[in-house]
């Protein structure tokens, strides 16, 4: 995993790992070098041991701007979401592009393909559906490392868009 690269590194709660771990939609945004925004699916995500930092996977067609963008700006946001509560978490950051065994990302983003179609299925969304709005077709998939320091709370309501303190010991 990567370092902070010269900012503090939040250390999530077990609370937020968990939140993360579990079947969620993710997503990641970067900026090109005129301020214009990219923005991914992650196709799936774990949470370091330390609980100091991500590794996302996504589409490398569908990320080829946002990878890009990762080339030569490390900054990062990390938003991540439960369709059926609308709880949001969301995770700023640096991010680099990182190279992982082809088996290790496809199971990485087939597990998180299962535990999210099964989350919304009673919400009538059907496994073809799910698997083209997160997977789309079967393509090269990237690995991101990405270390977040600063986190916020995003879920709708009063609380919406306050900075989470941080829990860095």
């Amino acid at each position: 995993m990567i370092r902070g690269m010269g900012k503090p590194v939040t250390t999530l709660t077990v609370e937020q790992a968990a939140f993360i771990a579990g079947p969620r939609s993710i997503y990641a945004a970067s900026r090109d070098g005129q301020m214009r925004p990219t923005l991914a699916r992650a196709l799936g995500v774990r949470v370091a041991d330390d609980r100091r930092g991500l590794l996302l996977v996504v589409h490398s067609e569908q990320a080829a701007q946002l990878l890009g963008d990762l080339d030569s700006h490390p900054d990062l946001a990390v938003v991540i979401n439960a369709p059926e509560t609308h709880q949001t978490l969301q995770l700023k950051g640096h991010a680099v592009r990182v190279a992982l065994p082809p088996t290790e990302t496809a199971a990485l983003a087939e597990r998180h393909f299962e535990t999210f179609a099964a989350m919304i299925a009673p919400m009538g969304f059907s496994r073809p559906l799910v698997r083209i709005i997160i997977g789309g077709t079967p393509a090269p998939l990237a690995a991101i490392a990405f270390v977040p320091h600063t986190a916020f709370e995003q879920t709708p309501g009063p609380q919406a868009g306050q900075r989470i303190a941080d829990q860095t010991p």
